[in-house]
């Protein structure tokens, strides 16, 4: 005779990995930024093999780690540990970016980017880039995915498309395939303030 009074019992929840948490984040906002294991790597002078084992969530990241990645990715390192409680100090949502709340994104010879775009934008990446007097995007044209479209703030640069190069003054504007052989770089005496956007495909 069975016993009408057992209680069936739920199965226990399954424990979720937080580095595996980590990991799944950094990946997905890696690719977001159209970057590859290398490059981040390049970014944040941390291995390949390390960052992968980050992303896999077989490692708990170091704080040096988040640190590092954090800035190459453009976010707090809050947002990497825990988005939840970043999303709900943040009073305007996924939707606006207030110029006192840009993060930096990238500084290296010169230029600095300052993420101008919501994280929850998935498409395009806008950024503020200033380019400091003598200030280039590197000694070669590169190509990458996606296209580009920019305005110029204030100052000019110069913009080197294969084998086209252009004066871009303040209130000219650009746009061009990203897949096109590129640099740029600042001839001037001030600053050259820009705002360039990047599309992820």
């Amino acid at each position: 005779m069975r016993n009408s009074n057992l209680v069936k019992k739920e199965p226990a929840p399954v424990a979720i990995d937080p580095a595996e948490g980590i990991g799944k984040r950094l990946k997905e906002l890696r690719r977001s930024r159209g970057l590859t294991l290398a490059r981040l790597a390049e970014r944040t002078n941390l291995s390949i093999g390390s960052l992968s084992q980050v992303e896999r969530g077989l490692v708990s990241p170091t704080l040096r780690t988040v640190y590092a990645v954090s800035t190459a990715l453009g976010v707090s390192p809050a947002w990497i540990i825990d988005p939840d409680s970043v999303k709900a100090q943040d009073p305007d949502g996924p939707y606006i970016v207030r110029s006192t709340r840009r993060k930096p994104f990238f500084n290296r010879n010169g230029v600095t980017k300052h993420l101008a775009t919501p994280e929850a934008e998935a498409r395009y990446t806008g950024f503020i880039v200033t380019l400091e007097p003598n200030a280039s995007s590197g000694d070669e044209q590169y190509t990458h995915a996606g296209e580009e479209i920019g305005l110029v703030l204030s100052g000019s640069l110069i913009l080197e498309i294969e084998d086209n190069t252009y004066r871009v003054n303040k209130d000219d504007s650009f746009a061009f395939p990203s897949s096109l052989a590129h640099r740029f770089y600042n001839d001037t005496p001030g600053d050259t303030v820009v705002f360039w956007i990047n599309s992820r495909s």
